[in-house]
């Protein structure tokens, strides 16, 4: 038997099928665009969007039937997760009504002072994150308030994975870990609230039923079986949220473990074995929603990473560029510049602004410590020192709260840089763990619908399975106080970047401010 795990991202989608000891078969991917049109208007074309699902499903189930592929078995279930936000509207015929308006669509951000009225911190204690119009509500308030004809026609709107669930099945549900990105969901109740509907004079009839993550919803229609060449016996999982898939994929289930994605942006998501208090997280400027394990919850923080590399090649290494070395060759070239013991220099990270939960504004990234013997590797390494202590900070303020972090799954592209990875083991006092699927929300998905079909009797047993060969990369001891000394460096830095000296010299308010371009490549990045 085989089973299916699905990703639809923001500018693309993976598909991939795994037998069901955890070996990968085949992989599709295929890309599709972000609509960019007027101002503040950003779309996506739902049936490009939705033609690229199907074809990578079909393209990989076919190839895991070739001979070189081939386990002779059939596909049992088929698990969707997806990036949050953006919603699909459909009739009661299941046919798509409107446009898919994406996060960054700004057009009716002014709706959500109809939340803000109840207070940052009763609006915390119900949803558990933080208000912005990146969410899905001020997108219904569009649908509902500057489209009233298109909105008449609206039977339900669908976050992308749970329409997926729906073509597939037929049945419309959401999921707890997508819902909580609407910002109307109760997260504690785990019910659409009522007192959120009423402040967003949102309309409830347009939301579905609510599932948790990676249960059976039903099993492939004929017509997406003959579409797709899965059969029709295939059990369909209900939908997740891609973060949370993206951790299920490496083993992060249980409190303690964290997961990194480090590609231009760096996203870690934490993992809580219950809700914490909600002071604790609201105190540090993070959500929590479910993960796709039962009991399970899940916060995010994110920042700038492969960006400053490339920021820092193009600043500091123009001279290679010139002479016609690539990007890749460069990076070599400085791993070889690189000091081997700590550095001495701190390099605050904010070239452009950062991003959750501290939203420091851009300009602000400077080297604090150089001397006259300081050279490109010097500095080089301060980058990628700089970089893993602003999680540092937000490593060491979770545990403050009692929420113990023992080690770190790292995937993505940055991943595969063991200098890079043994300096975050030695920055964070913790092993960092490169799993045995890089890329590994398919991984997760797929071991979702494992659980939910019943090949696996726990998502215990499906990690267990999946897992494989790992490399881990230990903390050194020695390092310890040197890089305790570089962070209090690092700290009395991002102490002056709030004082009025800083303010005045970067022209703007040191006030935490999103970075609307940041978002956009963590959403599309699948890291948020």
């Amino acid at each position: 038997m085989s089973l299916i795990g699905v990703d639809i991202g923001s500018s693309g989608c993976k598909v991939s099928v795994y037998s069901a000891d955890g070996e990968l078969i085949s992989t599709v991917s295929n890309s599709y665009s972000v609509i960019r049109q007027n101002t503040g208007c950003v779309e996506l074309n739902c049936n490009a969007v939705e033609q690229s699902v199907y074809k990578s499903i079909r393209e990989a189930a076919d190839q895991s039937k070739w001979p070189e592929n081939c386990i002779g078995d059939a596909v049992q279930g088929i698990a969707i997760a997806s990036f949050g936000e953006a919603v699909i509207p459909i009739d009661k015929h299941g046919e798509i009504v409107g446009p898919s308006i994406f996060a960054l669509d700004s057009r009716r951000k002014d709706s959500l002072e109809r939340l803000k009225a109840l207070g940052d911190e009763r609006f915390y204690r119900i949803n558990a994150n933080i208000l912005d119009f990146t969410f899905t509500y001020p997108k219904l308030v569009w649908y509902q308030e500057n489209a009233p004809t298109l909105y008449g026609s609206i039977w339900k709107v669908l976050l992308w994975a749970d329409f997926m669930v729906y073509r597939l099945t037929g049945k419309a549900v959401t999921n707890y870990g997508l819902a909580s990105r609407t910002l109307l969901f109760d997260l504690w109740k785990e019910e659409w609230s009522e007192e959120l509907l009423d402040a967003g004079k949102i309309d409830k009839r347009v939301l579905t039923e609510l599932v948790p993550s990676g249960i059976p919803v039903g099993q492939v229609t004929p017509s997406a079986s003959e579409l797709l060449g899965i059969p029709e016996t295939a059990i369909v999982a209900s939908g997740m949220h891609d973060q949370s898939a993206n951790a299920l994929g490496v083993g992060a289930i249980t409190e303690g473990s964290s997961v990194t994605g480090i590609g231009t942006v760096e996203c870690t998501t934490f993992i809580f074995d219950g809700i914490p208090e909600p002071e604790y997280l609201f105190d540090l400027n993070v959500g929590v929603e479910h993960h796709v394990v039962p009991g399970r919850y899940v916060s995010f923080v994110y920042n700038q990473a492969g960006s400053l590399l490339t920021w820092f090649i193009r600043t500091f290494c123009k001279d290679l560029l010139e002479n016609g070395m690539n990007e890749h060759a460069i990076f070599n070239r400085l791993l070889k510049e690189l000091p081997a013991e700590p550095g001495e220099i701190a390099f605050l990270p904010f070239i452009e602004p950062g991003g959750a939960p501290s939203f420091i504004g851009g300009n602000r990234g400077c080297f604090l410590g150089m001397g006259a013997t300081s050279g490109r590797g010097e500095l080089y390494k301060a980058v990628l020192e700089g970089e893993t202590m602003y999680f540092l900070k937000e490593f060491s303020s979770l545990q403050e709260k009692g929420l113990g972090i023992h080690e770190l799954f790292a995937t993505g592209g940055g991943s595969q840089n063991d200098r890079w990875l043994q300096i975050k083991a030695d920055i964070l006092g913790i092993p960092v763990i490169r799993p045995r699927f890089i890329e590994s929300g398919t991984a997760g998905s797929a071991m979702a619908a494992g659980v939910a079909c019943g090949v696996f009797e726990s998502f215990e047993q499906a990690v267990e399975t999946f897992r494989g060969r790992e490399k881990k990369i230990m903390p050194r001891r020695e390092f310890s106080v040197e890089y305790s000394r570089l962070f209090e460096l690092y700290s009395a830095g991002m102490e002056l970047m709030g004082s009025r000296v800083w303010e005045d010299r970067a022209g703007s308010s040191s006030a935490p401010v999103k970075n609307q371009k940041l978002e956009n490549t963590i959403k599309e990045e699948r890291r948020i």
